[in-house]
């Protein structure tokens, strides 16, 4: 066995090591401490070349990119990471990553068998009841059906001209003018939690101005919570809690926001979203305050004769242990967010309405298009036909976009028009008089057996449906006249004009055809044959409609089966002689008489060798099988 000397050995090791130095390849320990130190960017700076690594090495990145929101990468590395692997041989997080993707693209199925791996990994209860919830998830997509069409649709549009490759959401238009919250700004500093900017509250004052930032607050989380009447109220976020602040007009602008003392801001907690209910004057906000049953709970509270606000009630029939969020109220009907077993996919925008008794009545989710498997939140209506929302829904501009979804009406239905019938009419005619012919017609398509026959009218006209579109032969036939053939096609559409000039049995006396005569005992061909044949051949060219039956005959020497066979024999001899030439087989047909029809008596050589032969005869009058 050749073994490399040990310093051939290290010099091809390290030459190893600077060529993956060079196309920017980690080693896999370098990619793994990296991962689980939470350096998501570093590696997804990497130049990476997906199919000279490793799929454990792929995961890593792939969920890197999931962490950095970036989830057409992370699909396309998880895509390639499980063409190489099994789903059994990856780690939970992973397969609840790459299940968490394909339920966004709609592939319930396989989405439902990441999580369901997943969950045979798990042990801890917080574990599994996440992957339990993504396997609801997955069922709810699945079973999903979209309403019927009522003469309208609802359309999606992005507001590409507001949304950034960052994240847009919680949209709120008043006096004209759009709020909105942003993570496009670096220089707000990074949230440590996500790694993305801090939020910022934007504005637009007029449709054809830019969205600028309003400039409350320099650091940590900022952004818009509602508004009651012309008063703004902001939300500030930090150190994980967050309080409503109050603005008003002033000027163009607003004022500086101030801490709303009024409000019962949670100690804690956090407070996002609110709106006030237009019939009790009650403000309905969102909060993971002490008494929530889980995440963030819808609360209720009112303004007190004294100015402050009563304690907060939780509205225990539209909350649960999941999350509750972003309210929006529309006369009896209140809108908000959930994220719980009934969601086709993260957040889903469900409605409530109001009860006889004032009580809300039980949740329902808001179809297609306002939900998909993405989040779907922050819902603000400005006229029954328009609603904008917030969404990280696929096919987005960034991260998370704003919507409009506008009520269109359908396009009317076209309406029924009868279908266009297509004929086959023609007449058949005397060829040498012009009057016209009764005849029976038989259209035998050339790819079946099936036939379509019949009957023209007295004075030969005919007019039918067109059949079906294809290769046909048609046949003519009537009493005292030639037996017709012609091959004819019928497209698709169109209507098709066929005469059909028939010649008479009078008219065929006046053609001559040959005899072609054969040796004793024989069934080939003589030498004095062929020139015979070629005169039935130009015969054929000149009345291209004529079918010609090939007869055979034989003398009376022998057995009448013997000759029955012999004169066959002869008829398939001048029959595949014409075949050979051209002649279609359909306006040919081909007997055997044996001696049963002498020409002349069978009293000498002579008359025995003139009996010996194959006449042509050109078929007449109708067939039995059409009487």
């Amino acid at each position: 066995m050749f073994i490399l000397p040990p310093a051939k050995v290290w010099r091809i090791v390290f030459s190893l090591l600077v060529i993956n130095f060079a196309l920017g390849q980690r080693s896999p320990r370098s990619v793994e401490r990296l991962y689980y130190e939470g350096q998501y960017e570093a590696l997804a700076h990497d130049h990476l070349n997906p199919d000279n690594t490793s799929p454990s090495v792929l995961l890593m990145y792939a969920s890197s990119y999931y962490h950095l929101g970036e989830s057409d990468k992370a699909f396309e590395l998880y895509q390639k990471a499980f063409s190489r692997m099994k789903l059994s041989e990856a780690h939970h997080p992973f397969l609840t990553e790459y299940g968490r993707l394909n339920l966004e693209r709609e592939n319930a199925a396989l989405a439902a068998e990441c999580f369901n791996t997943a969950l045979a990994q798990v042990k801890y209860p917080d574990s599994l009841a996440l992957l339990s919830l993504y396997i609801a998830y997955a069922k709810q997509l699945k079973d999903a059906k979209d309403p019927k069409p009522e003469g309208f649709r609802w359309v999606v549009y992005n507001l590409g001209d507001i949304n950034t490759p960052e994240s847009e959401y919680s949209l709120f238009i008043h006096r004209g003018r759009m709020y909105f919250i942003t993570r496009r700004d670096p220089q707000r500093g990074k949230d440590p939690a996500d790694l993305l900017p801090h939020e910022a509250l934007y504005w637009r004052k007029s449709p054809a101005e830019e969205p600028k930032p309003i400039g409350f607050f320099s650091k940590k989380h900022e952004g818009i919570a509602g508004f009651i009447k012309d008063t703004m109220i902001v939300y500030r976020s930090a150190r994980r809690r967050g309080d409503f602040y109050i603005s008003y007009p002033e000027g163009e602008g607003w004022s500086q926001p101030k801490y709303w003392k009024a409000f019962p801001n949670s100690r804690k907690g956090s407070e996002d979203a609110l709106c006030e209910d237009p019939k009790t004057g009650e403000i309905i906000f969102s909060s993971d305050r002490k008494g929530t049953k889980g995440g963030k709970d819808l609360w209720k509270t009112r303004r007190l004769p004294d100015g402050k606000f009563s304690k907060p009630e939780n509205l225990s029939s539209l909350n649960s242990q999941y999350n509750e969020d972003a309210p929006f109220i529309v006369g009896d009907t209140l809108f908000f967010a959930h994220d719980g077993p009934m969601s086709v996919g993260g957040y889903d925008i469900f409605y409530s309405i109001r009860q006889a008794d004032g009580k809300w009545g039980p949740p329902q989710r808001l179809p297609r298009p306002f939900n998909t498997p993405a989040h779907d939140i922050y819902l603000f209506l400005t006229r029954p036909d328009s609603i904008y929302l917030s969404s990280n829904r696929m096919g987005g501009k960034g991260k998370m976009d704003l919507y409009l979804i506008v009520k269109e009406p359908l396009p009317p239905a076209p309406q029924p028009t009868a279908p266009r019938i297509y004929t086959f009419a023609g007449k058949a005619y005397d060829v040498r008089t012009g009057q016209p012919v009764p005849v029976s017609i038989v259209l035998q398509p050339q790819s079946s057996y099936s036939a379509l026959s019949f009957k023209t009218q007295e004075n030969g006209t005919f007019s039918q449906l067109k059949p079906s579109a294809g290769e046909y032969l048609l046949f003519a036939y009537a009493e005292g006249y030639a037996q017709y053939v012609q091959p004819i096609s019928f497209p698709d559409t169109g209507d098709v004009v066929q005469d059909i000039p028939m010649i008479s049995a009078e008219e065929l006396k006046r053609i001559r055809l040959p005899r072609v005569h054969f040796n004793f005992d024989k069934y080939d061909l003589r030498a004095e044959a062929p020139p015979s044949i070629d005169s039935v051949l130009r015969l054929l060219q000149a009345y291209p409609t004529l079918i010609i039956e090939v007869g055979g005959h034989t003398d009376s020497i022998g057995t009448r089966e013997y000759n029955q066979g012999l004169s066959e024999r002869r008829a398939n001899t001048v029959y595949k002689y014409l075949i050979e030439r051209g002649v279609p087989s359909y306006r040919l047909t081909k007997k055997g008489y044996s001696e049963d029809k002498p020409m002349v008596p069978n009293s000498t050589p002579y008359n025995r060798f003139l009996n010996r032969r194959v006449e042509f005869t050109p078929l007449v009058g109708r067939p039995k099988e059409l009487d």
